[in-house]
């Protein structure tokens, strides 16, 4: 950041908007971003992740829960991190999740969900467990990262949808009780964190992102449940984008209303400004200079009606002659899973995937569940997906200790001894999957994948 010049319209634009509190603003931008990550205790226990990433006297994002300052420059190569156990994020960024409370929701709705920070962070709090999260990313790079980091963080309720923000299914109209429209912006927010951010800004840019973003959440709406919520977030600070964009939409959507955000995230920030029908204090800001993360704004609004989280309805698909792949994937399900696992077999040409909703309608979905694998030659290949997302229910469970020399083994790609019936089995260390193997008389058969073993060198010669 030292080489690089704020443009002049961007700081005429912050000393309007902060005044005297804009130098600290200024200076604020050349210091060094700060990073978080957030644990899901349900899978390593604290002991086992804190001390490697967070320090010996971790400190907590005041927020969110489980979210920790990182203090490691390694948490790439971390084990916690590569299988799904943390999650980095900005710290402002798990503001806007957190500001909607201790709610429950049954059909969640990211409209630009890449990377899957908040996608995730809904999964890990507020998804009713028997509850789908479509995650929709219409930029097929930002997609394919999404997609990786569910895989990576094993959450089998996720769909991935690769719709026009602006343009959704008709069947969508209604079906959420809540719709997540983490906007495209002109990105002040990330300009120390992305010098990007800083040499691509103009205020032209400020004004097409505005209309884009109306036209956003027009379409955001119409998807959202009577009694359900809409949340809206940016990482920028122009009003045109923030509070104003509030305003034009509440006076052209007066069925929906400004909710208070929780309390210990407003308790952080900043409140936002006064523009019409937007009062103030009813949105966030977050300042660098004011909280030790980088910029963001969110506000969470309500569809009048009474909110209910009774399963929602969708029109059926067409029954279709029965597929014979699809009894090949039954039998293999029945073969390596409890009974009963959840959700739909839905075949892609020769790929099946398993969809946590029955009802749902998968027609157009990038991924429409876990992807269990391929059928081949009257058989099923295993997705490295299947095995992290459906471990807790596989029949065969092998759970290791972080210090077994197994694991580092295995994580190379080796084939390690284990004590597993023979048959397809998932490898644990506590209640985080590592990956599958398939059992042959005790000797478990590597099925980790190969492009992620580069950090593990192989032990053997």
């Amino acid at each position: 950041m030292d080489t690089i010049r704020l443009p002049e319209a961007f700081r005429l634009r912050m000393e309007r908007l902060l005044g005297q509190e804009a130098q600290p603003f200024f200076d604020a931008l050349y210091k060094a971003p700060f990073r978080a990550f957030r644990q899901d205790v349900t899978k390593l226990s604290p002991s086992l992740v804190l001390p490697d990433l967070a320090g010996e006297n971790p400190r907590r994002v005041p927020f969110a829960d489980n979210a920790y300052y990182l203090t490691s420059d390694a948490v790439g190569r971390s084990l916690a991190h590569r299988i799904g156990a943390v999650y980095v994020q900005d710290p402002a960024a798990m503001a806007p999740v957190a500001a909607l409370g201790k709610r429950c929701f049954r059909r969640v709705l990211d409209l630009c969900a890449a990377p899957g920070g908040k996608s995730l962070q809904i999964a890990s709090s507020l998804l009713a467990e028997d509850g789908l999260i479509v995650c929709n990313e219409i930029a097929p790079v930002r997609r394919t990262v999404l997609m990786q980091n569910i895989e990576r963080c094993a959450e089998r309720r996720a769909t991935v949808s690769a719709f026009d923000a602006t343009r959704l299914p008709d069947e969508w109209r209604g079906a959420f009780d809540l719709v997540v429209c983490d906007a495209p912006c002109s990105g002040e927010g990330m300009m120390r964190k992305n010098p990007d951010a800083i040499t691509l800004w103009s205020e032209e840019k400020v004004v097409a992102m505005a209309s884009l973003q109306a036209k956003i959440l027009d379409s955001a709406q119409q998807c959202v449940a009577p009694g359900g919520v809409l949340l809206y977030a940016t990482c920028t600070f122009s009003p045109e984008e923030n509070e104003e964009q509030i305003d034009r939409f509440l006076t052209a959507h007066p069925d929906f209303s400004l909710v208070p955000p929780a309390e210990p995230v407003a308790s952080c920030a900043v409140k936002g400004l006064e523009r019409g029908r937007c009062a103030e204090g009813m949105t966030l800001r977050f300042y660098p200079h004011r909280f030790d993360g980088e910029g963001q704004f969110c506000a969470v609004l309500q569809k009048n009606g009474a909110l209910s989280l009774r399963p929602i309805s969708f029109p059926r698909q067409k029954k279709k002659a029965p597929d014979p792949a699809k009894a090949i994937v039954r039998a293999f399900l029945d073969s390596v899973l409890q009974a009963p696992y959840p959700g739909q077999i839905v075949m892609r040409g020769w790929d099946a995937y398993l969809c946590f909703s029955e009802d749902f309608p998968v027609e157009g979905l990038a991924s429409p569940g876990v992807l269990i694998g391929r059928v081949q030659k009257g058989r099923v290949v295993p997705h490295h997906r299947f095995f992290c997302a459906m471990a807790p229910f596989f029949l065969r469970q092998a759970r290791l200790f972080k210090t077994d020399e197994r694991v580092q083994r295995y994580l190379a790609g080796e084939e390690i001894p284990l004590d597993l019936p023979d048959g397809w089995g998932v490898l644990m260390i506590e209640n985080c999957p590592l990956g599958g193997v398939k059992m042959v008389r005790g000797t478990a058969k590597n099925h980790y994948p190969k492009g992620l073993r580069k950090d593990f060198p192989c032990t053997t010669s």
